[in-house]
């Protein structure tokens, strides 16, 4: 039997390799109509410079850890990506953080004055079409334009932890990849399957679901934000999706 991958930048890694080309994250907003895809390869292009902006730009290193803090959405992806790829943790309390990641409504809630002072960055993300930079609010960095001037070559990327460092929530890396592929089973999702994902993510547990489970099996995602039940089942179809949360 082949051993699982050992970590949430070796699913990605695999699924990038096996297949490059084909869609990775769809991402759908019903209120706007707007719609963006993404390959493997492009997703991979916002992952590298997730990961040097937190290694080039703040300087951040393993034991480092990373407050994310957003809706549905296909940034969510590269922000998670390249917080492990870089080797930090993705913790749920702002307070443990050393750095931050959010669209700036959630961020505003969740970050007092003086801890948005204390911490290394916090990088507020737009959530206009086109991954467009926006004004952020004081003492914040526009993700979108910080992140851009950084290198995008994939060929230079190297995942800074090992399987044993944490991942998610006081998870390891290695316990982060086994809930992936156990999720993608209760979720019926087979290999190479298209998951269709509609419900708002309310817990880290719906990250694993939302976006490690697919790559768990080589497969991929269509991510509905205010989703209008209207196209619900022709977009299925039209999306070539084989499961439907």
């Amino acid at each position: 039997m082949p051993t699982a991958p050992s970590g949430p930048e070796q699913l990605f890694a695999a699924r990038l390799a096996a297949d490059p080309g084909s869609p990775l994250v769809t991402f759908y907003d019903d209120a706007t109509g707007e719609r963006a895809e993404l390959s493997a390869k492009s997703l991979a292009n916002w992952v590298a410079k997730t990961h040097f902006l937190l290694l080039d730009e703040l300087g951040a290193a393993p034991g480092d850890r990373a407050f994310v803090r957003l809706p549905v959405h296909w940034l969510a992806a590269p922000i998670l990506l390249g917080c492990w790829y870089a080797g930090l943790e993705v913790v749920t309390d702002p307070a443990a953080a050393t750095v931050a990641f959010g669209d700036a409504d959630s961020l505003l809630a969740a970050l007092p004055a003086p801890l948005v002072q204390r911490l290394d960055g916090v990088f507020a993300v737009s959530l206009l079409s086109m991954a467009r930079p926006s004004t952020p609010p004081p003492e914040m960095a526009d993700y979108a334009s910080s992140v851009r001037p950084m290198p995008d070559s994939w060929a230079t990327v190297r995942a800074q932890a090992g399987p044993a460092d944490p991942g998610l929530a006081g998870q390891s890396r290695a316990e982060l990849a086994a809930t992936a592929h156990r999720t993608a089973a209760e979720l019926g999702l087979a290999a190479g399957g298209r998951l269709l994902w509609t419900a708002p993510w309310s817990t880290h547990q719906d990250w694993i679901a939302a976006l490690l489970a697919p790559l768990a099996v080589g497969g991929s995602v269509v991510l509905v934000r205010n989703p209008d039940p209207g196209p619900a089942a022709s977009r299925a179809e039209a999306e070539k999706v084989t499961v439907r949360h």
